[in-house]
């Protein structure tokens, strides 16, 4: 989860996402491993999370040919 302080705060309950937001009043996006983003047109998958770093795997275009 991003803090919006310049740091990533991992937790292992979505439940404790609320008592999270109480302690990091600026927090962001919510992560995973594994979960598939997409930023400017180009998709990635979180491939790590550290708590200074947010890793991403470049994923292939869709391509959808016309029927």
């Amino acid at each position: 989860m991003d803090t919006g302080n310049g740091n990533f705060k991992l937790f292992d309950d979505e439940n404790q996402t609320n008592l999270l937001k109480i302690f990091y009043r600026n927090l962001g996006g919510t992560f995973r491993v594994g979960e598939e983003v997409e930023l400017k047109g180009s998709r990635f998958r979180v491939k790590k999370i550290t708590p200074k770093e947010l890793r991403l795997k470049l994923l292939p275009r869709r391509t959808e040919w016309p029927k």
